[in-house]
């Protein structure tokens, strides 16, 4: 693959498809190309951070920044949109495939964008391929291997940095031997997450959340790390009972895996950075205290006057042109990553037309987005050899009990891959508990798990660290995962089996 070259913009954006003077006279010229981006995106259900009300008015402040540009490059960029909601506003994949053939048909698109849920995802991806059409999402990972789709390119917050990040926080902290994950199966049943442990064995044993007393249960017989993804109130549920089942001495730690930072932005029941609340200026049953063995991992966001400027735009339209409250419109980086992936299709596109190929010509423009970088409202753009972009991620722990407030207190950039320590946690037994502690017959006696001593409603999974990819969102896409993972025979550690 041909080095990266990087894009350096003294004005962000402005100059994204500049081009010698000579060239720019001869594309003038030339006959205009009509590009047809067709979106599909959940349309009004704003539960999800990829919804049309949030995206669309990312996507027409990309197109308006390149304005300019575009029609001396003969270039005419058009949006065509289909909602992927069911009646009940869910995102729904029969919906998806119904609506992406429609926009086939009726506007034959050179470019696919949005989807974001997975199953929506998985759905159209098939057909991405079949046309032969670029597929640009930034919602949930899939991962190339599981779309099986060359054509699809993951621009979003959730891609494999995330495992590098965590692989490197269970090395620091010496949790090299297992860990707990607890999902959900309710509005952000789609979460999921690469967990890249950093020893072949290492073993996860995954709990899907029905009750907080079948969670913590799990929780006290099966680790001391703790992942949890889900939406807020499903976090604050468990560390309730945590509190009241005195476990919130240190003995464990719960990392909240918050890719759409639902739980730092400000909401009708927290203050900004403080996800205990469950009414402002509240304490809620101890969950202050709870919390201080929560840890929050969320994409970086960019400190830079770009990215404010573009969220305060994002907020004003999105609420001018769909009445989208404030504190709905912002506070997470999805439609920036959709702005950001845009941008790089786009300037493939010019590339690949100014040495003559076509818009169609779909292998050609994605080879050059693998070797292009450019800066977007949300950083440093670039996409690897598996078509996924790489991002940045922050770790957040609460700076000191009396005002429960959270911070940054790590920073883990992808493009150094190390972890730029910012503060200091505060373990409440002075040191991070241990992932494999000795045997308590205390808590063993107390009933863990069902009626005949064991755990029920997990998987359990030791396979090697290069192949181990979590999908977190059900057990049964976790354990198709496992089954399409490739062993060789000498590989002697896989162990694959229910808990019973």
């Amino acid at each position: 693959m041909a080095p990266r070259r990087p894009l350096l913009l003294g004005v962000l954006l402005v100059t994204l498809l500049r081009v010698p003077s000579s060239v720019a006279a001869k594309a003038s010229a030339a006959p205009t190309v009509e590009v047809t981006v067709g979106v599909l995106l959940p349309g009004r259900n704003l539960g999800y951070p990829w919804a049309w009300p949030r995206v669309k008015p990312a996507l027409s402040l990309a197109l308006e920044a390149l304005e300019p540009q575009l029609p001396p490059l003969g270039l005419d960029v058009r949006i065509a949109f289909d909602s992927t909601e069911d009646e009940n506003g869910n995102c729904s994949p029969q919906a998806a495939l119904s609506r992406a053939t429609g926009l086939k048909l009726s506007h034959d698109p050179d470019v696919l964008l949005g989807l974001g849920c997975q199953a929506t995802s998985s759905a159209v991806a098939s057909l991405a391929q079949r046309w032969q059409l670029p597929l640009l999402t930034a919602g949930l990972y899939q991962g190339q291997g599981k779309f099986g789709n060359s054509t699809a390119v993951y621009g979003g917050p959730l891609g494999p940095a995330l495992g590098a990040f965590l692989a490197q926080l269970h090395r620091r902290f010496n949790w090299t031997s297992r860990a707990a994950l607890v999902v959900s199966f309710s509005r952000y049943r789609e979460y999921f997450q690469e967990l890249l442990p950093d020893s072949a064995g290492f073993t996860v044993r995954v709990h899907q959340y029905e009750q907080p007393d079948q969670a913590v249960r799990f929780i006290r017989a099966e680790g001391r790390a703790i992942y949890i993804c889900g939406p807020l109130k499903m976090l604050q549920e468990i560390m309730s009972l945590v509190h009241a089942q005195g476990m919130a001495n240190g003995d464990y730690v719960f990392l909240f895996v918050d890719v759409f930072e639902e739980s730092l932005r400000i909401s009708g029941y927290h203050e900004a950075i403080k996800p205990w609340q469950i009414k402002q200026s509240q304490d809620a049953g101890g969950l202050r205290e709870a919390f201080q063995t929560v840890l929050v991992v969320t994409p970086h966001e960019p400190q830079t006057p770009e990215y404010r400027r573009f969220q305060s735009q994002l907020t004003l339209r999105a609420k001018r042109e769909f009445a989208v409250p404030e504190n709905k419109s912002c506070g997470t980086v999805v439609p920036g990553c959709f702005h950001d992936v845009l941008l790089l299709y786009l300037r493939a596109l010019n590339e690949t037309l100014q040495e003559g190929g076509t818009k169609r010509d779909t292998s050609h423009i994605l080879e050059k987005m693998r070797g292009l970088e450019i800066r977007g409202v949300t950083g440093t753009v670039s996409i690897n050899s598996n078509n996924d972009r790489e991002m940045d991620f922050d770790l957040w722990a609460m700076r000191d009990v009396e005002s429960g407030e959270y911070q940054v207190v790590a920073h883990y950039i992808v493009s150094e891959k190390w972890i730029n320590w910012t503060g200091r946690i505060h373990w409440k037994k002075g040191g991070p508990p241990l992932d494999n502690p000795p045997w308590d017959a205390k808590a063993a006696g107390k009933g863990e798990g069902n009626e005949n001593g064991s755990t029920a409603t997990c998987a359990c999974f030791s396979i090697p660290t290069s192949e181990l990819l979590l999908g977190g969102f059900r057990v049964s896409d976790f354990l198709a995962l496992a089954r399409r993972t490739h062993l060789s025979p000498e590989q002697d550690v896989e162990q694959i089996q229910m808990c019973k």
